[in-house]
């Protein structure tokens, strides 16, 4: 328990339940994250609803590179070899090098291709883009605009006002104790300084200030200055302390009369219904409307100090600029009106929890893949190894290249740690073994597969060998591989580049997929998900990652015949 719960849960006020003031809930509510860790992490092989048809031909468009004879005749061959219309050909005046600048993406070619797609796809059929050979891989990052600025200046408002109220609390504590006792305000002023600095100074102030009250004889001048106190530790830190105080007094004391436990089970359903407003702010673009009702939900959960540590790493992000993103990332939103927020990432309406949500009517979403190798004969080959494997489909082994950092016993780790998404790998090759009976591999060492380790591989997700391939492998034709790390697809063609999607392509992969930039692990599709769709078999691969991938405008990128399905059925 945090140590704000440790001084409350000794002298708990039940009626403050009824203060419409007071915090109510937390974003850290623990029942909600555990829950929301297993279904991620025990997601059943097979018992993901089936899509009633895959992916047709005739619903794929390709953008091409104007003037790039070989990205038009690309597109013409895959046109010919999946049987897609010629006419779905999209040719794009875009820059040569592997990053399209933002205002260039944003004045040129997006409303050159937003254009085709209203002439050429009224009936809004199309759901598949595929950008070819020539199309810039990434997308720079924008300039901060007068949206940026006004957004920062919001959260930094916002991160002023709670530190002037914690500096105020500070003080009421220090009022209420004892006056001889010198507690250290050295780099914990609210208004400038160290927030962890600032907590130590409020912990040991309210220590002082409760040592004080318990010295009052008069009890009901002690129980006014309680309340004082409590009401005060209750704002800074939020109403999961008094969901936890509650808890604490009720593991000790389990015949605690059923007032008590009326108002602990009240407080905790309303403590989940924020999480769950949380949980829904999320799934909206950012904007200082959302902030500001994320704010609100945040000081009645976690209280000033909570909301004031969610505002200082939001305006760290604002100062990053984490504006860029791949270029079929950023294309995914094409039919998005054009001001959507680029700070960070926007959710993916296509990811499964979407299916069949108002979202995605509201926010129309197009997947995209990209037939891109280092090398033309590479591209050919892969369309062309892709159609021969799904006739007999995709024969080999499947290897898992975990850390040892997650453990099968503890599954409650926080969602998109490191512990979490070695779990993810673990469930993956567990499910594998048991609901398809595939040899599998797994690693566990901190040590990565190593030179001649995974002959015949078909299947493949490992991590962490940042740009640095490790050539383990003899590929299976039609193999699906990818690697979590960041900027594996920052380049495709740079000859010297060591980064994994391109040395997985060149070494005989089939498909793959990675980030242009730093991504942050948890928008890698999740290996245990991703996996699971592909080899249930009636899904094409490009529906698979976009049931499976968490965001859009973003880093991640696709690479691969979008039709192909190795495990048809």
């Amino acid at each position: 328990m945090p140590p704000w719960g440790k001084q409350i849960s000794r002298q708990l006020m039940p009626h403050w339940l009824n203060d419409a003031g007071r915090p109510v809930c937390s974003t850290n509510c623990e029942g909600v994250i555990v829950r929301h860790s297993a279904l991620i992490l025990c997601l059943a092989i097979v018992a993901i609803a089936r899509s009633a048809v895959a992916l047709a031909p005739d619903e794929i468009a390709l953008i091409v590179a104007r003037g790039n004879r070989e990205s038009q005749r690309l597109a013409e061959y895959y046109c010919q070899v999946r049987n897609v219309p010629v006419e779905n050909i999209c040719s794009v005046l875009v820059p040569k090098e592997e990053t399209c600048p933002r205002d260039k993406w944003k004045w040129a070619v997006r409303p050159e291709i937003q254009k085709w797609l209203a002439e050429h796809d009224q009936d809004r059929k199309l759901k598949c883009l595929v950008t070819t050979w020539g199309v810039p891989l990434r997308i720079g990052a924008e300039p901060p605009d007068g949206r940026l600025i006004a957004y920062r200046k919001f959260l930094e408002a916002e991160l002023a006002a709670r530190r002037e109220n914690l500096s105020q609390a500070a003080e009421s504590f220090r009022e209420l104790g004892d006056p001889t006792q010198n507690i250290s305000t050295e780099s914990a002023d609210a208004a400038t300084g160290d927030l962890a600095a600032l907590e130590k100074s409020l912990e040991a102030s309210l220590q002082l200030a409760q040592a004080e009250i318990r010295k009052i004889s008069d009890p009901k001048r002690q129980q006014e200055q309680q309340v004082r106190v409590q009401q005060l530790a209750s704002a800074i830190g939020g109403a999961n302390i008094l969901l936890q105080a509650f808890n604490q007094q009720l593991t000790q004391n389990p015949d605690a009369n059923e007032q008590l436990k009326t108002e602990f089970h009240t407080l905790r359903g309303r403590n989940m219904g924020l999480a769950e407003v949380q949980s829904l702010l999320d799934q909206q673009a950012p904007s200082i409307e959302r902030e500001a009702l994320r704010l609100a939900v945040l000081d009645r959960a976690a209280g000033w100090l909570g909301s004031s540590k969610w505002l200082q790493e939001q305006i760290a992000t604002v100062k990053k600029n984490e504006t860029g993103a791949s270029f079929d990332s950023e294309l995914s939103l094409v039919l998005w009106p054009d001001d959507y927020e680029l700070l960070r990432w926007q959710p993916n309406y296509l990811r499964q929890g979407f299916q069949g949500s108002q979202l995605q009517q509201v926010y129309p979403t197009l997947m995209v893949a990209r037939l891109d190798a280092p090398t033309l004969p590479l591209v050919k080959a892969m369309i062309d190894t892709a159609v021969k494997v799904e006739q007999r489909g995709l024969q080999g082994k499947v290897y898992f290249d975990a850390r040892g950092i997650g453990k099968r016993d503890k599954p409650d780790v926080a969602p998109g740690s490191y512990a979490d998404f070695d779990r993810a790998l673990l469930a993956a090759a567990d499910g594998i073994q048991r609901e398809y009976g595939l040899e599998v591999q797994l690693n566990e060492q901190p040590a990565l597969f190593q030179p001649g380790d995974c002959p015949d591989a078909a299947l493949y997700c490992g991590w962490y060998s940042l740009a640095k391939y490790v050539d383990a492998f003899d590929w299976a034709p039609g193999a699906v591989a990818y690697h979590l790390a960041s900027g594996e697809a920052k380049t495709l063609h740079d000859e010297d580049s060591e980064v994994w999607c391109k040395r997985l392509l060149e070494d005989g992969v089939c498909a793959t997929l990675g980030p242009v930039y730093e991504p942050y692990l948890v928008a890698f599709p999740r290996p245990n998900e991703f996996f699971a769709l592909l080899l249930r078999g009636d899904l094409t691969l490009v529906e698979c990652y976009y049931r499976t991938k968490p965001f859009n405008s973003w880093m991640m990128t696709l690479i691969g015949d979008p039709l192909y399905r190795p495990f048809k059925e």
